[in-house]
């Protein structure tokens, strides 16, 4: 039952954002470049965490 209330939702949300494009194509087309941006944004921000965290690794020891 749990399965079908998601593909509900999926759908729902499919038809809001088509409603959306075809009565405030401005407003979608924000809502689409602010979406672009902070995925991109969040990519690049796990792309340099996982190049300091392989820095990390490379870090000597100062004990003797």
């Amino acid at each position: 039952m749990l399965v079908h209330m998601g593909i509900f939702r999926a759908l729902g949300f499919g038809l809001f954002l088509l409603v959306l494009s075809a009565l405030m194509p401005s407003v979608f087309i924000e809502l689409q470049k602010t979406a672009v941006t902070f995925l991109e944004s969040s990519q690049q921000a796990f792309l340099a965490a996982g190049v300091i965290a392989s820095y990390a690794g490379r870090i000597p020891s100062s004990s003797h």
